[in-house]
């Protein structure tokens, strides 16, 4: 009879643990198994793509009149006259505009400034910033690049801007952190950031797509920052 007992309070013990190890899993994209990607990262130019040499290579193979110049050519975007990316008066780098528009450097065509807007990011696309400060919780990680910080929530919700004239949505896709903008004109930048801790290194790859050409996808790569000895 006592060893019934024994036998009994021993499975009603054991039973918690059993269903704890049985329960569900949290997922692999969930906040808390996400990689970390904090750290202060220093753009490594000898491993990193140009964006500029992309966009005239897909230029040049895209096809536009030759009249006037194709990719940076005058009044010729990206894929045939008038246009670029959506805009008029110049390809990247053309006389008379940025990306596809009007009066500026690389430019969104759509316009904006600061942080977390259109412009930002188009610039960011041509020209990567020289340093990347990220902080990480489970909730937000701030991205730094020493003019302007996002503050990226990865809940996979769409985030409008001020103006309505843009979204933005990020979530974790594996190791990769996705980060999606769209404007109101179709304009598209995609950016995954994903961390090699053995290589102490952050892979930055962006894609831009626009209405009309074919998407351009650039690699960034980022080394750890060295520490500072300690004074």
């Amino acid at each position: 009879m006592r060893g019934l007992v024994a036998f009994a309070l021993g499975t009603a013990l054991a039973a918690p643990a059993g269903l704890a190890a049985g329960g569900p899993q949290s997922s692999p994209d969930s906040a808390a198994a996400a990689p970390s990607l904090a750290g202060k990262w220093t753009l490594n130019k000898d491993q990193s793509e140009d964006a500029r040499a992309k966009m005239h290579e897909a230029g040049g193979s895209g096809g536009g009149r030759p009249h006037g110049g194709g990719s940076g050519g005058r009044g010729e975007g990206m894929g045939g006259r008038g246009g670029g990316f959506g805009g008029r008066g110049g390809g990247a780098g053309g006389p008379g505009g940025g990306f596809g528009g009007r009066g500026g450097g690389d430019r969104d065509p759509d316009g904006g400034n600061g942080a977390g807007s259109r412009g930002g990011s188009m610039r960011s696309f041509f020209e990567p910033p020289e340093t990347l400060t990220i902080t990480q919780t489970a909730d937000e990680i701030g991205v730094d690049d020493g003019q302007r910080v996002l503050h990226l929530h990865p809940d996979g919700k769409k985030i409008k801007s001020e103006g309505g004239g843009s979204e933005t949505t990020t979530k974790w896709r594996g190791n990769e952190l996705v980060v999606e903008m769209k404007t109101e004109r179709g304009t598209k930048i995609d950016s995954a950031y994903m961390s090699a801790p053995e290589k102490r290194q952050l892979y930055v790859t962006s894609t831009l797509e626009g209405r009309s050409g074919q998407p351009i996808t650039v690699r960034r790569v980022y080394d750890a920052a060295t520490a500072e000895p300690a004074p």
